[in-house]
């Protein structure tokens, strides 16, 4: 088994240290550079979700979804919905989920939703 078929876990708990920036990188070097185009799990504290979003869209040509809806589990369905999975319809109008290619890139989500 090869270094990127296993499971990278990183977990670091003090602030301002520049976590997010330094993982969105490894996540983008990942995904460009080796052979792991992910999708790739980000679970973050509820407080920085946005910023974990924010962070991966702008520094990145990662697509990063967040995973978090103050609706609960109605809002989360509509996630799965419409922004996991492509959609092919080139076959004669029937629109077909393809659960083999995934929208995304990081799916960004609370500890709370994750549990």
């Amino acid at each position: 088994m090869s270094w990127y078929e296993k499971r990278n876990v990183i977990l670091a708990d003090e602030m301002g240290l520049g976590k997010t920036i330094q993982t969105t990188a490894f996540l983008n070097h990942l995904y460009c550079f080796e052979p792991a185009k992910g999708p790739f799990l980000v679970i973050a504290p509820l407080s920085t979700l946005e910023h974990w979003k924010r962070t991966v869209n702008e520094w990145t040509n990662l697509n990063g979804v967040l995973y978090y809806d103050i609706n609960g589990a109605e809002g989360r369905s509509t996630c799965r919905a419409y922004e996991w999975f492509h959609t092919d319809i080139s076959t004669k109008g029937e629109v077909i989920h393809n659960n083999q290619v995934y929208k995304f890139h990081v799916l960004i989500t609370s500890y709370e939703v994750f549990l």
